[in-house]
């Protein structure tokens, strides 16, 4: 088993595969079959077995912030005390609000927030009641987004082939 978990490693068909469904998980298996001009119950074998696997993921759905109310994004970056005296820093910030990822790092901070919100107020608000009241935070820096360059699913702009 390597580093990731995985037993096996995925063939060019399988990236292939993967690839198509990165930019659109909603495509059926038989419009991904006439892409890469394969049978599309080998499709649907690859995929299941891509699932059954731990390969694929899930499928998500994306949804518009700005639809939801909450066209602003903001990463905050959270220190926490060292030793944090076996608090559990992480599952406090898990319930923050607006959360869309939550990931520990390495650096001068310890966790990295996304947030949305629906604006400064609210954003504020998310810090001041929720973020800085956690007993072993003891830094809080926020960066707030202006423009979205490039977003999207994870590994959706990385290369498979």
């Amino acid at each position: 088993m390597s580093i990731y978990g995985f037993c096996r490693m995925i063939d060019g068909t399988d990236r292939k595969i993967l690839s198509i469904l990165l930019r659109a998980a909603g495509r059926s298996r038989a419009e991904v079959a006439r892409q890469l001009d394969l049978a599309p119950s080998v499709v649907s074998e690859r995929v299941r077995r891509l699932e059954a696997e731990g390969i694929i993921e899930g499928y998500d759905l994306r949804v518009s912030a700005l639809a939801l109310g909450k066209p602003l994004l903001a990463f905050v970056f959270v220190t926490d005390a060292k030793p944090s005296k076996g608090f559990d820093t992480a599952g406090a910030l898990a319930g923050v609000t607006g959360l869309e990822e939550l990931h520990k790092i390495a650096g001068d901070d310890c966790y990295l927030l996304k947030i949305r919100a629906s604006g400064t107020d609210e954003l504020n608000g998310i810090i001041e009641q929720e973020i800085n009241p956690v007993p072993s935070v003891t830094r809080v820096r926020t960066t707030i987004v202006l423009k979205a360059c490039v977003e999207g699913p994870p590994m959706a702009g990385h290369p498979l082939g």
